[in-house]
């Protein structure tokens, strides 16, 4: 039985042009009902005559390929509008919102309106004749002929009698005077965040638009889509106000892999159900692998549709990956690298191969069987049966001659937890007070004539103000942790002493990265540098201010046009370094030394705002958390690479307290794009119960109290437990750094593609 669908249709009795008739959208034969369509519809029809609770205003925010454009086209088919478009530009201006006063000649205006329609079109005489030479079908040299014919008609006539102007409204006038379903695509590129907020009184319930010919007031059947992106590069957020006016919002991503396979048979006719699905599962692992690793492009359905009729039509579906996804989500080298690991990693495209040769997919299986490791080897690599709890507090004991970790406590044994935290709380104590007396040794003039001639600061002024910011930054992290579950527990924040006869060994760790560094900061510098110019372009044939002055001229460039504001992409970065005793596993503690270094060269030379801490946790029994700040928002880059150098592993990791502390900070920051970068070894274990569900939904609480504020988690996985970090923080948030070699590197090419 054939399903019927609901009515939605708010326009009945009313009378349309034919040409109105033809905006109105038509359904094709594959187009797919999505639940966002049904419950927007809904919605619109259901309060389409309520005057307080009428929705009209809709706002589409997902990315590209997700469907926005062809669900502002359904609401068309479904609402029976009229439906038009305008695609924002990052230039535009108010004069392309509302429309513009152009020159019209009287005399001549039936015979050479097409002709000046192109003139105004074009800045230059080749582009005139070029214009006239394609609109008419001539000749290089008849179009010259047509255009001296024009110069002579005017130069004839008599002015003041044939020149006037004629306002020409623009399409979203247009829509809201006549009543059509208007979408508003990208507005979030505008430059200018004041164009779209004049938009703002046109956006209530009866609201008018004042233009130069006078008041245009909404009419009732007038609905406005807006459709924007996510988070890509040239993307602005959008105006709050703007987005208050909007009546319903949709997150649009991609569709559930069932009605991804359903579009795509019924967009293309492909005939095979199962190998459909699996190439729908491989667009979807390549669409959040991209996000974790902040590429910009795009697996979506436009690719899905495009690759799977390119395999209808006998492509080698191996082959044509590359040009109908891969290559459209990137081309540059190291990034599509990251994307085929993926691929080869989830044992997709061998699903894909044994389904194109006839085998069944439990073939695949019998191949990727695996091997039980001993209980040794499951203890050296921290490896647990599933549902088995374990607490990582591993302690870190350093001696002359070696280095080795301490058994984890049992927190079922109260005399050995206690003891253990005695002895742990001792053996830090002599630590801590050793780094100080060492940190004043230091402050020697011995030292002194040690430290890099770039430091404008005595190494005695310096620690003068750390003992100051100590204190102050402890009260602000009790603060930012006043409302959660670390509130109660002991917290410092450490100022890590300045080792200056570390500054040659951090300039040796360096140096690999140097290169790397430099070129990225020259890409970098290209794309932020940006030519200075008058706040107004003169002589142009429309704009926001007429000049009386350039009419005498009697070329129509009568008028100013305002130039964009010349803003740079804004990034600040806040590094957090788990500092727990695993990371001395496979020296991941000086991979991570060796990629913050790398960091911070690239940030000072740029100037973006940094902040680099590292942490650890039970230090001792009254101090639970230990934040070590090497770096504050505030403060400069004197003596950084030689505190970094004293970053080492301690003991567990609390990492909800760490994160909550960074991102209210974070927050604070006026740049564009937030981005707090976690590197982490494992997963979260404190004492005493500080691990499994209830860090992970501490962690996942911090994430969503600050992700409303404009913070973007990236959590990097140095470790053997990149899974549950994956589970913690979400796929779209998880960047695989394992291969520690290559880490230094990734990580500085992953922050470029935030600016």
């Amino acid at each position: 039985m054939t399903q019927i669908q609901p009515s939605f249709v708010v326009t009945k009795g009313r009378a349309f042009s034919k040409l109105e008739q033809t905006m109105i959208w038509k359904k094709p034969q594959s187009h797919q009902t999505s639940a966002e369509e049904l419950r927007i519809a809904s919605e619109i029809a259901l309060n389409w005559t309520d005057p307080e609770m009428k929705i009209f205003n809709v706002l589409l925010e997902g990315d590209a390929g997700s469907g926005k454009t062809q669900l502002a086209k359904a609401l068309s088919a479904d609402l029976q509008l009229p439906y038009t478009k305008i695609t924002c530009f990052a230039d535009m201006d108010k004069s392309d919102v509302f429309g513009a006063l152009l020159p019209v000649i009287n005399t001549d205006q039936e015979e050479d309106k097409d002709l000046l329609d192109a003139i105004y079109q074009s800045d230059c005489f080749e582009d005139v004749l070029g214009l006239i030479q394609r609109h008419f079908s001539l000749t290089r040299e008849r179009a010259r002929a047509k255009f001296a014919e024009l110069i002579e008609r005017i130069e004839t006539s008599d002015q003041q009698a044939t020149i006037q102007y004629k306002f020409y409204p623009s399409e979203i006038v247009r829509a809201l005077e006549k009543g059509y379903l208007l979408e508003i695509q990208e507005p979030t590129v505008i430059r200018d965040a004041s164009v779209l907020v004049a938009l703002n009184s046109a956006l209530e319930q009866n609201g008018m638009l004042n233009i130069p010919t006078g008041f245009v007031r909404r009419h009732p059947d007038c609905v406005v889509i807006i459709t924007t992106n996510r988070n890509y590069q040239g993307n602005r957020p959008l105006n709050e106000s703007l987005r208050d006016r909007m009546q319903h919002a949709e997150k649009m991503d991609l569709p559930e892999l069932a009605v991804m396979v359903q579009r795509g048979i019924a967009k293309t006719n492909y005939p095979d159900k199962t190998t459909a699905e699996k190439m729908a599962e491989i667009i979807r692992l390549l669409d959040v692998t991209a996000k974790a690793n902040a590429i910009k492009g795009v697996a979506g359905m436009r690719s899905y549709f495009y690759w799977l009729n390119a395999v209808k039509q006998g492509q080698d579906p191996f082959t044509a990956i590359d040009s109908k996804v891969l290559y459209k989500i990137t081309t540059d080298p190291n990034e599509l690298s990251l994307l085929q690991q993926a691929l080869e990693a989830s044992g997709l495209l061998a699903q894909l191969r044994l389904l194109f040769s006839g085998q069944p997919l439990n073939a695949f299986k019998e191949q990727i069987k695996g091997r039980r490791i001993s209980s040794e080897e499951a203890d050296q690599r921290n490896v647990v049966e599933e549902g088995t709890p374990v607490l990582k507090n591993e302690q870190v004991l350093e001696t002359a001659n070696q280095e080795t970790e301490a058994e984890t406590m049992e927190t079922s044994d109260s005399d050995k937890q206690e003891a253990k935290s005695a002895a742990t709380e001792a053996t830090f104590s002599e630590e801590l007070e050793r780094n100080s007396h060492d940190g004043q040794a230091k402050a020697g003039s011995e030292a002194q004539e040690a430290a890099p001639a770039a430091h404008s600061l005595s190494i005695e002024a310096y620690e003068a103000q750390e003992k100051e910011k100590k204190t102050t930054a402890s009260k602000a992290a009790r603060q930012a942790l006043k409302e959660s579950i670390h509130a109660k527990e002991g917290l410092i924040v450490h100022r890590p002493p300045v080792d200056l006869e570390k500054a040659t060994e951090a300039q040796q760790r360096l140096q690999p990265l140097l290169p790397i560094v430099e070129s990225l900061i020259k890409q970098t510098q290209e794309v932020l540098e940006n030519e200075q110019a008058s706040a107004y372009s003169k002589g142009k044939y429309s704009g926001t201010r007429f000049d009386a002055s350039k009419v005498a001229y009697q070329d129509f460039r009568t008028f100013d046009k305002k130039n964009p504001p010349h803003e740079q992409p804004s990034l600040a970065l806040a590094l957090r370094i788990d500092e727990s005793g695993s990371m001395i596993r496979e020296d991941r503690i000086l991979y991570a030394q060796q990629a913050v270094l790398a960091v911070n060269a690239f940030a000072e030379r740029l100037s973006l705002p940094l902040m680099i801490y590292g942490d650890t946790a039970d230090v001792t029994a009254r101090e639970k958390t230990s934040l070590f700040a090497y770096k504050e928002f505030n403060e400069g880059f004197e003596f950084l690479p030689e505190k970094l150098m004293t970053m080492k592993p301690r003991q567990n990791n609390r990492d909800g307290a760490v994160l909550r502390v960074l991102a209210e900070k974070l927050a604070h920051q006026p740049a564009t794009t937030k981005l707090l970068l976690n590197i982490s070894d494992g997963q979260p274990k404190a004492l005493p119960d500080y691990t499994g569900v209830k860090a992970k939904e501490d962690i996942q609480q911090v994430i969503a109290d600050y992700e409303r504020q404009g913070v973007l988690f990236l959590a990097a996985a140095i470790g053997q437990d990149k899974e549950v970090i994956k589970a913690i923080y979400g796929e779209e948030r998880f960047i695989d750094l394992s291969n520690l070699t290559e880490f230094p590197q990734r990580l500085l090419q992953l922050l470029t593609r935030y600016l």
